[in-house]
């Protein structure tokens, strides 16, 4: 089964502090953490170490980040064929404040241009695409050219590449923050009364499946039986970058293995919350037996990975 993943590819920098960073003040950090970051960068690191064919549409500039993101992809054997790699710019870089206390980050990243350019598409049938809203023109591009793959985005910001991308695709899993810039309804587990009408200005947006993540309180889908409130798994977290990308590459992941709505929900939840008790995006994803041994202790008839 093929993934293609569509969006940004950047390389992370992560310094953990002790404290909420204030500013005009002098912080003296003894280590630091190097890895790649990007929603689509890692989650397809995600599915290629999980045994999927992975393929990496994204854009990074001719140096030495660049050159690093490309070793990682290819140690996991990510086919990094359609990377477009342009010499007149430079890899987005992420400069990551991680809170060691509560595993809240600040992010600083530096994008690179979004002038359109012409991408390879895969060699191979495509079976599930997953687009970060990074790269709409590629994103729409291969919605065009394999109607039959299963469509996913990670809608983490209302632009407008996402709300036009979120309208095309087979699944829209969106942030709480894209949920309540869309519907002005705030997405909480301990309020039930406004389910009902979130998903109904939702599904303006999209008419197939929907789920709203929401961090540490968990997430929201609905299904044929009605709307439901899925808890977060209990972890003790030191860095929450990139939980959101590898929550989303165990989604695709999942859809690749005709997984239902709901295990797939289940175990990119697991994969998240695992990442959070580790530095780094990309250092933190967790392999498949990991995975599989969380959830065997926290659940009962659900089908392991």
């Amino acid at each position: 089964m093929c993934i293609l993943c569509i969006g940004q590819a950047a390389y992370d920098i992560t310094f953990p502090i002790d404290e909420p960073i204030v500013e005009n003040q002098k912080y003296r950090i003894m280590e630091k953490i190097e890895c790649m970051g990007g929603p689509a960068g890692n989650a397809s690191y995600l599915c290629a170490r999980w045994g999927a064919d992975a393929v990496l549409q994204a854009r990074i500039g001719d140096d030495i980040y660049g050159h690093k993101i490309l070793n990682i992809l290819e140690s996991a054997h990510v086919d990094t064929s359609c990377i477009y790699v342009d010499s007149r710019l430079e890899t987005s870089i992420s400069g990551i404040i991680a809170n060691r206390r509560n595993g809240h980050r600040t992010i600083f990243n530096c994008p690179q241009s979004t002038e359109p350019i012409a991408f390879h598409m895969p060699n191979q049938p495509v079976d599930v695409i997953l687009v970060d809203g990074h790269e709409p023109a590629a994103s729409f591009e291969a919605l065009k050219q394999y109607p039959d793959a299963i469509s996913i985005i990670d809608a983490g910001t209302l632009r407008e590449a996402a709300r036009e991308l979120s309208k095309r695709v087979d699944y829209l899993i969106c942030s709480q923050d894209f949920a309540y810039q869309f519907t002005n309804i705030y997405a909480k587990k301990d309020r039930p009364d406004a389910w009902p009408p979130l998903f109904k200005k939702l599904h303006e947006l999209n008419h197939h499946h929907i789920a709203v993540t929401m961090g540490e309180e968990g997430l929201l889908y609905e299904d044929e039986t009605g709307i439901h409130a899925m808890d977060a798994y209990r972890v003790k977290a030191v860095d929450t970058c990139g939980a959101g990308d590898i929550f989303h590459g165990a989604f695709a992941y999942c859809m690749a293995n005709d997984y239902s709505f709901a295990d797939a929900l289940k175990i990119s939840s697991m994969t998240s919350a695992i990442s959070v008790e580790s530095y780094g995006s990309q250092l933190s994803v967790p392999d498949k037996r990991t995975v599989n041994e969380r959830l065997l202790k926290e659940l009962e008839n659900l089908e392991v990975i």
